[in-house]
Formats: C-alpha cells, structure tokens, sequence
C-alpha cells in the first residue's frame, strides 16, 4: 500500500456547480420582481451553492452558476474538469434537460442534492456520478481523488450524519449577490415529527443536529459582507431543538445590537412554537419578522392520519397562530389536500379555516408521496400509488383524482381572488393591536433614524412600483378588476387602523405579492408546483425598509 506522503500531488481543476431554474410558483415571486426597482433576478439564494463551494478543496477553482439569475453558457461549460448539477423534485426537468446538453461535452458530470437522493434510479444513465444524501465528507474526497488522478466511484453516499459543527462557512463572495434578494443559510438538520409525508426525516434523521453560535455569527457577517440585508434561516424546523435554538437567538441578539442590526430575518417552525413566549420574545429581539408554519390540515383525522401530533396537541391552532401573531411575527402556512380522511367537502373547510386564520400568503399543495417516505411506502403497499398523472400520483381514499384535481382548483382561484386576500391580511392586522405593539417595540428596540433622504427613497421607490404594477395591469387588462380591489382595500386598511396603518410603502409590496400570487392561482393545477416547502424559495417579509435595501447601490450587480 502506497505511502500517504507518496501520494501524487493533486492537480488543480475547475469546478462548475449549477443550479437549474425554478418553473414559476408561488415561491419564486417572478411578478414581484418585474416591478421592482433594480436589477433583482431571483428571490432568494439557493443555499447548496455556496455551501458545496466552501467543502471544495484548495486546489479546486470553483465557479457557481445559478440558472435562475444568469444563463448557462454551454460553450464555456465545456472547458471545466468537473460539472455539478444539483436540484429538488420541482428541478427536475430541467435538471434533466441540463444533463442531456452536459453528455456531449468532455466533462465529469456529477449530481447531488434532496431529488437524486430519493430518486436516484432516475440519474443512473444520465451522469457520471451521484451523491446520495448529506456530501461534506464524501464531496472533497471525490474532488481530491479526481485531482489526484485516482479511480472514482459512481455512486457516492456517506456512512455517517455530517456533524454540523465540522461545516465551513458557505462562499457567499462567489454569488453574483446584487441580483438576489434574500439570502439563505442553515442552522440545523433534521426534525423530531414524525409527519408520514414528509422526506426529512428520511434524508436528515428525527435527531436534529445543529451548528454553534459561533459558526452562526461567522455566516451572519459573511451574509452581511456579500451584500444581504435579509435572511432566511431554512432549517426544516428552526425549533426542533428548543434549547439549542434559544441558545443561537441569544448570541444573535447580541450580535444584531453590537452592529446596528443589519439583517432581518425569517424561518420556518412547527406550530408549538404558539406555546413557548420566551422563544416568541427571543425571535422578536433578535429582528425575525417573519415564520412559516405546517399547518397542513383544519381536519383533526387528517392530521392524526398523516401524524401531525404537534398540530392537534393543546389548544387550538387558531389559538396557537395568534399569539405567534401577537409577537409580531408574519405568519405564512402551507396546506395539503387528499389525505385518505379528506372527502369533497374539505375543500370548502380549507376555505373557511384559512379565512379565518388571517393568514394571507398560504400554500397549498396536493399530497405527494416521495420516494423514501413512509406515505409512498404505505401508499405502494395498498396497491394506490400510481405514477400515471403527474398532479395526483396516488388515487384517494373518498374522492376521485378528477376531484381532487378540480376541488384544488377551485380553492386556490378562491383563495387568491383580491378581497378574500385582503380580508385575510387585513383581518389578521387589524384584529391583533398585540401584532402592532409588538412591531413598535422591535423597531425602538432597533433604533434606527432615518433621515429624510431615507424616507424620500422609500417613498419614490414604492411609487416606482406603484407605477410598473399598474402598468403591468393595464397590459394584462386587470386594471379595474384588481387595481379598483387595491384602492379599495388601501382605504379600508386606513380606516381600520388609521395612524397604526400599514404603511404605503409595505402595502404596494402586499398588493405586488398578491398580483404574482393571483397570477400563479390562475394556472390551476400549476400552482402547486413548488408550493409544499418554502425551505429555497421563501419570501422576504414586507416592511418600511425594502426600498431602501433595493436602490442600495453596493447591491447592484
């Protein structure tokens, strides 16, 4: 056997890493972005990019191409040693199509990320190699066996969890930042539910595994040196370990008051998290605006079905989003539809439940069983899955799939038309005077003045967009149907609530976030594409500052 120090030194290789575009969902917020001031792309960074780039070795050159903010030049592409391809489930035709362009070409073509790893049987003729699962350990040993011109494996997949204190700080420096709004980072691993649809489990493990503060603080001030202002912690479940996240938002508090507080931050987190005030109280200061909820279901048999305990424990849902409102934290929540327990009337108690909630940006998708989960197993077992339609692969329990397709239909339509929207948002507002003082605490906690050149670029801003979403109705002849909605709703807004309003600015945002949301609802079945986890896509909350964050001239790119 050869020697360690006999090894041949590896050679330096280049190293392209691609992420494919989204198909436009509700996530990827394209309508938004046609209206906005500056030059933004894409909402929100996908976080695998940077993050494979920090395990690369030293003798790696790597360069990062997201499809969503740049085109892929295929001619250069062909001049690397070594071409990524990563992507989740709603990628995949794209990542396909990526790597029938990549065959021709003299490269090594690899693949990893959340869709290989649950379905890898469908990459297996169409790249080189594959990652399967978490590749801090298994990535740089490829990518130093390659250089080291040694035999490489085609199938890759690590022995144990990656310890999660042992992860580099992700290479935000090689995004093209300026043309990003939000950026993403992880905090942790894993979640302990057991949630019968969900894949996490079954890639992460139920025993969350964490960074330390430290390591946090480190990826908050490279955020803040590439040029964010806001950040998305995409963590399955920010609270699955109570403890350990308490511990984070201390040490972020402290952080945040030390530098003027330079970012704003959202997450995701189970419903219980209704039931702790001091993590409510630790977000607020620590400047979360924003918190993403699995609400999945008003039914309690489908949520003891599917095994969502944390949902149906204590008191009420509608109880627990209030006092998570009450904190003043913008909820956004996602829904299912076709669990065995659902029949047709479900749809109409999904209506009801989220107008109720006051929850005006929700998400609802049609139950999906993915490969490796305990639903796709049981589904197969019972002879109901059935890969034959691409929108409902299984046939439900107590409707057909013609009827969920079709009640789907009708309810995200509902959902997204302009007043059940409005009545949702500013019901929520308005009838929590809670939600109010608590943004008025956080922004004197903040502290921040702004002068009145501040306030003059927010305000020309927000009449910019005012004037392109206007435009964009006329164009698409939904001026008097939507625009006369906007107007309408502006003044109920201010009626109800007068000075404690939502501000000009925030509400132009609200009524953009809506046009790409009602937009996205008018494709029917489409609108699911994307829209069961927000974990890359998630959007940035609305406040008085973003037109400021926008004309940021150090972002543009």
């Amino acid at each position: 056997m050869m020697h360690s120090s006999h090894l041949p030194s590896p050679r330096r290789i280049q190293v392209c890493l691609i992420n494919p575009r989204f198909q436009p969902c509700i996530w990827t917020r394209d309508e938004i972005l046609s209206v906005l001031p500056g030059n933004k792309r894409s909402w929100i960074v996908t976080g695998s990019l940077p993050a494979l780039a920090a395990l690369a070795p030293q003798h790696c050159d790597v360069v990062l191409v997201d499809e969503n903010v740049e085109d892929i030049d295929f001619d250069l592409i062909g001049d690397f040693d070594i071409v990524g391809v990563t992507g989740m489930i709603v990628q995949r035709d794209r990542m396909f199509e990526i790597l029938e362009r990549l065959r021709g070409l003299p490269v090594t073509t690899v693949v990893g990320g959340p869709y290989v790893s649950v379905s890898e049987s469908e990459f297996a003729e169409r790249c080189d190699v594959r990652f399967i699962g978490e590749a801090e350990e298994t990535w740089p040993h490829f990518l130093t066996a390659f250089a080291q011109g040694e035999a490489v494996q085609r199938r890759y997949e690590q022995d144990a969890k990656t310890d999660m204190e042992t992860v580099p700080t992700p290479r935000y420096d090689l995004l093209k930042s300026g043309r990003y709004m939000v950026a993403s980072l992880q905090f942790s691993r894993g979640c302990p539910f057991l949630c019968e649809f969900c894949d996490i489990i079954t890639i992460f493990g139920r025993r969350p595994r964490l960074k330390s503060p430290a390591q946090m603080v480190l990826e908050f001030e490279a955020i803040v040196k590439a040029g964010f202002s806001t950040c998305f912690l995409v963590d399955d479940n920010f609270i699955g370990n109570k403890a350990k996240a308490k511990e984070l938002l201390r040490t972020l508090i402290e952080w945040q008051r030390a530098n003027n507080y330079p970012l704003i931050f959202s997450t995701e987190a189970s419903i219980n998290l209704g039931d702790d005030e001091e993590m409510l109280d630790l977000m607020r200061l620590a400047n979360f605006r924003q918190v993403f909820v699995g609400i999945e279901s008003p039914r309690a048999s489908s949520l003891a079905e599917t095994r969502k305990v944390q949902n149906v424990r204590g008191d009420s849902m509608l109880q627990k989003l209030q006092r998570i409102r009450d904190k003043g934290l913008v909820i956004q929540a996602g829904f299912i539809v076709g669990f065995d327990a659902d029949d047709e009337t479900i749809f109409d108690e999904q209506f009801e439940f989220i107008q109720q909630s006051g929850i005006a940006l929700v998400s609802v998708a049609i139950l999906c069983p993915i490969p490796t989960t305990p639903l796709y197993d049981r589904l197969k077992a019972e002879g109901r899955l059935d890969l034959s339609d691409p929108h409902v692969s299984f046939h439900p329990k107590n409707m057909t799939r013609e009827a969920l397709k079709a009640g789907y239909d009708r309810l995200v339509r509902r959902l997204y038309e302009p007043n059940a929207y409005f009545e949702r948002l500013l019901n929520g507002f308005a009838g929590s005077p809670d939600f109010r003082r608590s943004r008025a605490s956080q922004a004197s906690v903040i502290g921040r003045k702004r002068s009145g050149i501040d306030r003059f670029a927010e305000m020309a801003g927000a009449a910019l967009m005012v004037a392109r979403l206007a435009r964009t109705l006329l164009v698409k002849r939904r001026a008097i149907a939507l625009g006369g909605a906007y107007i309408r709703h502006w003044r109920r807004n201010r009626r109800l609530c007068g000075r404690e309003a939502i501000p000009f600015a925030s509400f132009a945002m609200l009524c953009a976030e809506h046009w790409h949301l009602y937009t996205i609802s008018q494709t029917g079945i489409g609108f699911q594409i994307g829209s069961s986890r927000p974990e890359t896509l998630q959007p940035l909350p609305a406040n008085e500052d973003i037109y400021l964050k926008i004309s940021d001239g150090r972002k543009a790119s």
